[in-house]
């Protein structure tokens, strides 16, 4: 019966152990939370940044556009008054 407190050691110290790893593994969800979290918010203020750019490129593409039209009525004007 000398080898029943051994054992009943080793289990205590490999409870013990186990415990420890628990409190390692909570600490490290916890802390992969928190960096999820933070790279999320990262990547929610690109994506704001993106559609703000997108939309301001559809804005100068409107405006090139324009000064395309504009510039053909301007060469036509000028092509009619040579032709006069």
């Amino acid at each position: 019966m000398t080898n029943q407190p051994d054992r009943l050691d080793r289990i205590e110290a490999a409870l013990d152990r186990q415990l420890e790893v628990n409190a390692e593994l909570r600490t490290s969800i916890v802390e992969l939370r928190a960096t999820a979290e933070a790279l999320l918010q990262t990547v929610q203020i690109h994506q704001q940044n993106f559609e703000v750019i997108v939309d301001e490129i559809r804005q100068m593409q409107s405006d090139i556009r324009g000064l395309q039209t504009e510039n053909r009525r301007i060469w036509e004007r000028l092509e009619r008054q040579d032709q006069e």
